[in-house]
């Protein structure tokens, strides 16, 4: 088995362009790569570009770092699999988890991983 099934190519830098996105798709397609990690901005763009293929197509959700409320992160879950993602990559609410705020981080995970679980997803935190 090819190490590639288990790498995401990933771009995220605040100045990604669609035609950054185009290229790592196409790498992703390559190469074999598990999936590709894109802004939620280009994830319809994406999932055509990757129809046809093995490759998830995964996004963040909080990202960079995790600062939004969980309900806000719901909604951006919420978007982010009606637009097509396979995968959601959640950032933990880093203020919660440094304030040792667990009742909210377990709020947090528990409404994220309900809406995953209901559409068939997978949530990495």
């Amino acid at each position: 088995m090819s190490l590639a099934r288990f790498i995401d190519h990933t771009i995220l830098k605040n100045t990604t362009t669609i035609g950054d996105v185009d290229k790592i798709c196409k790498e992703a397609i390559e190469f074999g790569f598990a999936a590709v990690c894109i802004p939620p901005y280009f994830v319809q763009d994406a999932k055509k570009l990757l129809d046809g293929s093995l490759v998830k197509l995964a996004t963040v959700i909080g990202f960079p770092f995790g600062y939004h409320h969980y309900k806000t992160k719901v909604q951006e879950a919420r978007l982010a699999i009606e637009d097509g993602a396979d995968e959601l990559d959640m950032v933990m609410n880093l203020a919660a988890f440094k304030s040792n705020d667990l009742a909210y981080i377990e709020t947090e995970a528990d409404q994220i991983s309900k809406l995953t679980i209901e559409n068939g997803k997978t949530l990495k935190v």
